[in-house]
């Protein structure tokens, strides 16, 4: 028989070993840790690992060891920490509406993990993570954030080549990429050298070496491919990769084959009883035993796990369909586990029990605070409650159900269509009314369901209204007080909607709603604010979250701390939103609400204070939270692609958007990529492209129910500059009635931008007045219409730059225009100080075409901005500048020659060294790219 790897010494890999020893030897410094290790299928990372854990435990350090398992889409919750715990402390859960529960149980597991770290060093290795259910998911950041000073070493495995675009493995491994104790370990093929002694170890001096040089470049550095490859070296080897797999099994005797091919239907480790009842052999010992000195199976803590999944996957389709129902019939009868009957009632067709089963499944998982799996659940209910004669549980429970737990993991398409549905088969009144309040909570972050959110909100009214005092009836008069300031009935003054908001508060506490009436706190805590008390909001706020934290409603809590950032926000108090919005989102990651819409938006609100004080950590969250779920994911990639409009990267902004557009009208969705979309456009020299643009978003957020002052004066400037470079290219082609219509346009537009937006109600209006962006953006509106007049005001632009203290990019790109006004106005020592700090910011930030717009003045001024003098020296001979500036200004090369009074063919050769010297391909592109590099005006 071969040996396999396991069963030779380490092969390479010294430098990965020796940083995983390094990081556990800090850990039993007191330094605690934690070594994400990645790589391919097959690469060897378990191999490592095992390694690891073999000299820890020689060392004396404690070894807890835990792996996920792929069972369909859903895992089991947990299932890692309790393999390496032995069982999870009691959450006394009871519903997903107190998830106090599952942060008393990330606390109880934190602080075990503690305690046995006191007197000796914990390694925790946890294998498989991209198999991770999202409670597991969850768990491990709450864990991981918090290492500090413990004696602990955390090391989780997961497959590279797995993580698809949208695997929800992406989101954890972006969120524990921020912090500063974690580290990633990239396991890669063997190269050739430690490929050749891999097989050569494996093979124990058995095959030739040309057979192993074979080998080794056919398994291209992959340690499984090569151990696979070895052990089946003298069989016919198959040309796939499953052919190669099985060619293993085949070589095993019947009962061994038909004990693999029962274990392959397990989805993971399988117990030894369960795999007696399952294969019905009398002599199972023996069949096991050959399968294992194969290397088809291994033993493992409760029972046998084949060696690699890619095998058991193999072994499993290569499985016959009916052999394969037959096999979870077998299966569902002597599991235990919801989850598991559950897949495999449904595997073998066994509808109703499969129904019954996902129903507690679904319980199980809210009860784990696992909204994901929960959802999955449900959603198999549902597919199969027409199935069922006798179900024991209402279609409109379910389909309620399923809209929370859509809402509470971030699926906000399915969570509005599943309230819409859940209204249908409303029961009375009651379930009526609370149907429509769970329909509004919904729609209320999609920004354009208007109607339908009044509509909603008045239906359960009138359902609910003559009849007693109840949870329901006070949650919809604070769901009134809440929304009828923005979308019911914009003629009540303030005073109107606080009755209402301590009404609902009021019976709130006679019903013993406390999460009610927390809730209309909040919504008083707007009103104070609208009344300019924002210190006494803020309390309120802080109040609010604290004690919504204390009875688990935390839905309301995250309200609150949303709410808290935003009146932060308008004050310009960026350093304390960030660490707001901060606390927030752990906070909804520790509670089962990460991918809920405030958490989202907590996300988007610290990408954007990031872009604000000179940062690149937007950009990144186009890759990074792809594998959110969608409606997530949509609202973080179109956050993220003004930053990558203003660095130039624009075939990647076309990507996104045109993507996002054909999935979404979510409105801050659809706003934001219109900015991008804008600001690419105007970077690109695409000035008709850029004022649609700008037009069309000033459209929508007249249309708005919520209008936004900001974002249309924006808007506004965004499209008067692009105006005032279409009035300056006319103007330069001598063309000018275009210029004069650009001017003209670009009036209209800054009047629209200064009136479009407006509130109904005062208070909104000047909260949204006092926000610094709304001045920084006002300030820009008006640089720019004096820039379009072709009347540049020195003055204007350095308000606009003062205005945009705290918004980086938009402060160098003022600068910019700055630079460019007192140049003109003769002052060249002022602009050079202006181009200086402009420059240096745009390349802080990776601003790339503003950087080339800085160098391009810069040259063109012949100013120095980097430090060094500028190039004086002309590229171009008198006669090549003569016949490139009269080539710009449109002239044919005959004409050029009738002006220069030489002959059309000696036009034709300076213009061709013109272009020589450019790398310009045509005379077009010749007078763009002399433009572009400041050699002609």
């Amino acid at each position: 028989m071969p040996r396999i790897g396991s069963g030779i010494p380490l092969v390479g890999r010294r430098a990965e070993l020796a940083a995983l020893e390094s990081a556990l030897s800090a850990a039993a410094d007191g330094r605690a840790g934690a070594v994400l290790l990645a790589g391919d299928a097959g690469v060897g990372k378990s191999r490592l690992l095992a390694e690891l854990t073999a000299r820890a435990v020689a060392a004396g350090v404690k070894v807890l060891t835990g792996r996920c398992l792929d069972v369909e889409r859903a895992g089991l919750p947990y299932l890692p920490f309790v393999e390496a715990l032995g069982r999870l402390p009691e959450s006394g859960a009871s519903r997903l509406d107190d998830a106090m529960e599952q942060l008393r149980l990330f606390e109880a597991v934190h602080t075990e993990l503690a305690d046995l770290s006191a007197d000796s060093c914990v390694l925790l290795a946890l294998e498989d993570l991209h198999w991770a259910d999202a409670a597991t998911r969850d768990l491990l950041l709450f864990l991981v954030s918090r290492l500090n000073r413990q004696r602990l070493l955390v090391v989780a495995t997961y497959r590279v080549d797995d993580l698809y675009r949208r695997h929800p493995l992406r989101p954890l491994l972006t969120e524990l990429g921020r912090l500063s104790t974690v580290e990633r370990i990239d396991l890669l093929p063997f190269d050739r050298a430690d490929a050749m002694a891999f097989v050569s170890a494996l093979s124990d001096g058995g095959l030739a070496d040309e057979t192993l040089r074979g080998i080794a470049a056919r398994s291209q550095g992959n340690a499984f491919f090569c151990e696979e490859l070895i052990a089946a070296y003298d069989t016919a080897v198959p040309t796939g990769l499953s052919d190669l797999l099985l060619a293993r099994v085949e070589r095993l005797g019947s009962n061994a084959r038909l004990v693999v091919r029962a274990a392959s239907g397990a989805g993971g480790e399988v117990e030894h009883s369960v795999l007696q009842a399952v294969a019905e052999l009398t002599d199972l010992d023996e069949a096991l035993r050959e399968a294992v000195q194969h290397n088809v199976l291994v033993t493992a803590e409760r029972g046998y796990a084949f060696r690699h999944a890619l095998l058991r996957e193999a072994v499993y389709e290569d499985l016959l369909p009916g052999e394969r129902v037959r096999l979870h019939s077998q299966y569902a009868r002597v599991v235990t586990s919801p989850a598991s009957l559950a897949y495999h009632a449904l595997q073998s067709h066994d509808l109703p029990t499969a129904f019954k089963a996902s129903v507690q499944a679904a319980e199980e998982a809210v009860e784990l605070r696992a909204p994901a799996e929960a959802l999955h659940h449900v959603e198999q209910a549902l597919q199969l409650f027409g199935a069922v004669a006798e179900p024991g549980v209402s279609e409109y429970s379910l389909q309620r159900l399923a809209s929370r737990m859509a809402q509470a993991a971030g699926d906000s398409d399915r969570a509005v269509a599943y309230a819409r549905s859940a209204i249908g088969l409303a029961e009375d009144p009651e379930t009526g009314a609370e149907a429509r309040h769970q329909l509004v909570l919904t729609l209320i972050p999609l920004e354009t369901a208007s109607a339908e959110i009044a509509a909603a909100v008045a239906e359960a009214w009138d359902l609910v209204c003559d009849r007693p005092l109840s949870v329901t009836r006070a949650r919809i008069i604070a769901l009134r007080a809440r929304e009828w300031a923005w979308y019911g009935s914009a003629g009540l003054d303030i005073d109107e909607l606080e009755r209402l908001a301590e009404q609902a508060r009021d019976e709130a506490v006679q019903v013993g709603a406390d999460d009610v009436a927390v809730d209309a706190l909040i919504t008083l805590a707007v009103y104070a604010e609208w009344r300019d008390r924002a210190e006494e909001a803020q309390g309120l706020y802080r109040a609010a979250a604290t004690t919504a934290a204390e009875i688990g409603a935390y839905a309301v809590e995250l309200r609150a701390r949303n709410n808290l950032a935003v009146n932060l926000y308008m004050q310009g108090l960026y350093q304390e939103v960030l660490a707001v919005v901060t606390e927030l989102i752990d906070r909804a990651v520790t509670v089962g609400l990460a991918w809920s819409e405030l958490a989202v938006e907590a996300r988007v609100s610290r990408m954007g204070i990031a872009f604000n004080t000179g940062h690149r950590a937007a950009a990144e969250a186009l890759e990074d939270h792809s594998t959110a779920p969608r409606w997530a994911s949509m609202r973080l990639e179109a956050a993220a692609l003004y930053e990558l409009a203003i660095a130039g990267r624009f075939d990647e902004v076309d990507e996104a958007t045109a993507r996002i557009m054909t999935y979404s009208d979510d409105a801050n969705i659809v706003g934001r990529v219109r900015f991008a979309r804008a600001e690419a456009a105007l970077w690109r020299g695409e000035l008709r492209e850029a004022v649609d643009e700008c037009l069309r978003l000033i459209a929508s957020i007249a249309d708005a129910p919520r209008a936004s002052v900001t974002k249309a004066r924006r808007a506004g400037a965004l499209a008067v500059g692009a105006l005032a470079d279409l009035a300056e290219q006319a103007w330069r082609r001598g063309d000018d009635d275009a210029a004069r219509d650009a001017i003209a346009e670009g009036e209209r537009v800054h009047e629209l931008a200064l009136t479009e937006g407006e509130y109904s109600l005062d208070h909104q209006w000047r909260e949204d007045m006092r926000n610094p962006e709304t001045a920084c953006m006002e300030a820009r509106l008006d640089a720019e219409l004096n820039r379009l007049r072709d009347d540049v005001d020195v003055e204007l632009w350095r308000v606009a730059v003062a205005k945009a203290a705290t918004f980086k990019y938009w402060q160098a790109s003022a600068r910019w225009r700055l630079g460019e006004a007192l140049i003109n106005d003769g002052r060249r020592d002022e602009a050079i100080v202006e181009l200086q700090a402009a420059h240096a910011e745009a390349v802080h930030m990776g601003a790339l075409p503003l950087r080339k717009a800085i160098e391009a003045l810069a040259r063109r001024a012949r100013i120095g901005i980097d430090g060094e003098e500028p190039d004086t020296e002309d590229l171009f001979t008198p006669r090549e500048r003569s016949v490139l500036e009269l080539v710009a200004s449109g002239l044919t090369n005959r004409q050029v020659g009738e002006r220069l009074y030489i002959s059309e063919k000696t036009a034709s050769v300076h213009l061709s060294r013109v272009m020589a010297k450019l790398g310009a391909a045509s005379r077009t592109e010749a007078v763009s790219v002399a433009y572009e590099r400041g050699l002609l005006d």
